[in-house]
């Protein structure tokens, strides 16, 4: 029996001053989301947020609020 390795979601990054949601996986691949700076934008990045948070469990997202360089 040949069974598929299992991916699945690991931890989520949510950073509100970039509008922009990072997906990290178990086996360390990522993928990251920007929404644009206009009203369509903020509409779907607060929609990706709330959704996030009533399916991921909490202790699996980190918000950002700033970032510095």
């Amino acid at each position: 029996m040949n069974e598929e390795p299992l991916t699945f979601l690991e931890h989520v990054f949510i950073n509100l001053s970039k509008r922009s949601i990072k997906i990290l996986d178990n086996e360390g691949f990522d993928r990251v989301v920007d929404f644009d700076f206009n009203k369509k934008g903020a509409q779907d990045f607060t929609d990706a947020v709330s959704e996030i948070t009533e399916l991921v469990d909490s202790d699996m997202i980190t918000y950002f609020f700033a970032e510095t360089e």
